[in-house]
């Protein structure tokens, strides 16, 4: 259970920082010119929000697959032992990146909206898939903890929806909904990005040290 809690935390902080921060200022301008009435705005943010979940379970899965496949092979062997440590380093170490500022923008949302139309129901469906299947820092990091903490191909994809709900709980479906202003809000607002940035980097570093723990405790564990 405190693995689906932490992963739901981090989708959470996620959705309320460098997602709501860089792909609000291109959705909220679209919504306001081209949807009519809050409605038709929720309508289209939640076909955005919803459609992202779909590549985060699959990715989900497919870390969950390679995960279980590496500790089948290494199971009990010191190339296993070296493989999780490798592994809740580069979580805890991707924390460390983004806590100090030095991730990098990845203007995702900017760069695909360039080239993908965004007429209809259908135009944020698509945007919203092709933004879940690029990984930003923070997912890679969540991916990575999926990979080696899932204990089977089900838990992967049950971890993936977890991820994908904490998500949904943004404000970017109220800013869908009113469509107006909020672009510029986040704008004057950078506070609210750089404070759940640094939530995302302490929660991954949490993560990362709570493996090498677990780890710890399970390759040298306690004599009586």
């Amino acid at each position: 259970m405190k693995v689906y809690i932490d992963v739901f935390i981090m989708g959470f902080a996620l959705s309320w920082g460098p997602c709501l921060f860089f792909c609000a200022p291109i959705l909220i301008p679209y919504i306001a010119a081209t949807q009519k009435g809050w409605l038709e705005g929720l309508k289209a943010t939640l076909a955005f929000s919803i459609s992202r979940i779909v590549p985060y379970v699959i990715l989900s899965l497919i870390s969950a697959t390679l995960g279980q496949y590496l500790i089948r092979i290494f199971y009990g062997s010191k190339a296993g032992l070296i493989i999780h440590i490798l592994a809740s380093t580069f979580i805890l170490s991707l924390g460390m990146i983004i806590l100090i500022g030095k991730s990098p923008h990845l203007h995702i949302c900017q760069s695909l909206s360039k080239y993908i139309h965004l007429e209809g129901t259908k135009g944020m469906i698509l945007l919203g898939f092709l933004v879940g299947i690029t990984p930003c820092m923070p997912l890679f990091g969540v991916l990575t903890y999926i990979a080696f903490t899932s204990k089977n191909f089900l838990d992967g994809i049950l971890l993936g929806l977890t991820f994908g709900a904490g998500t949904l709980i943004s404000p970017l479906i109220l800013f869908g909904s009113l469509a107006g202003g909020a672009s510029s809000f986040l704008v004057k607002k950078p506070l609210i990005y750089k404070a759940f940035r640094c939530i995302c980097g302490l929660i991954l570093i949490y993560l990362g040290i709570g493996m090498m723990i677990k780890i710890f405790f399970i390759s040298f564990p306690p004599s009586h």
